[in-house]
């Protein structure tokens, strides 16, 4: 099984979800990519202009059509691998910056995803393969507080499943511990708890 392991935090192995994702991913071939990585496609001004002059045949610019081929060889790099782990900490609430950056390269209509007779969404990526989340969350989503607003899991579990993937989430919150006994026994369970869910999975 050929496993994408999208990486969101730019702390790498020093981040406690790119840990759990190490732990999970333990004894499997995998490649890690880092949505901070400086060569990875931008989606810019360029890039949104090609997509709608293709969707509406109008024409671009050559320039115009060499970024919008970059999108489209990174939906299809994705599209080769048959599993995705994703794993990304809480930052105000979403997803990091880079890490949104990178899904709105691999949503695209018609490349990844279209529409049903009915208007529905339907995946053209994921055809079904699996989908790891492994979500770090400094607060805990329990329902003890109300105020708090979670669109870091409910975006990532309805965008991957929107591409068509099988979408199973693992979360741990709340990190913020205030001593350094509690932070090392918290991340100790975490990594137990990543590889337990690695063989469950398997």
């Amino acid at each position: 099984m050929r496993t994408l392991w999208i990486e969101a935090s730019p702390k790498g192995n020093d981040a406690l979800s790119s840990q759990m994702a190490m732990a999970y991913l333990e004894g499997t071939e995998y490649e890690r990519f880092s949505v901070w990585d400086e060569n990875m496609v931008r989606f810019g001004r360029d890039a949104a202009i090609a997509k709608f002059a293709g969707l509406f045949g109008e024409p671009f610019t050559p320039e115009q059509g060499a970024i919008w081929q970059q999108v489209l060889d990174e939906i299809e790099r994705v599209r080769r691998f048959d599993r995705l782990v994703i794993s990304s900490p809480m930052w105000n609430w979403h997803v990091p910056h880079a890490l949104k950056a990178w899904i709105d390269i691999i949503v695209q209509p018609v490349a990844s995803f279209t529409l049903n007779s009915r208007g529905e969404h339907v995946g053209a990526l994921g055809d079904g393969k699996p989908a790891q989340l492994i979500l770090t969350r400094s607060s805990a989503y329990d329902g003890r507080h109300p105020e708090l607003q979670d669109f870091q899991r409910p975006y990532l579990e309805y965008v991957f499943g929107m591409l068509g993937y099988s979408v199973e989430t693992l979360a741990i919150e709340p990190t913020t511990r205030w001593t350094p006994e509690d932070r090392a026994q918290m991340r100790e369970d975490a990594l137990a708890l990543a590889r337990r869910t690695r063989t469950e999975r398997v």
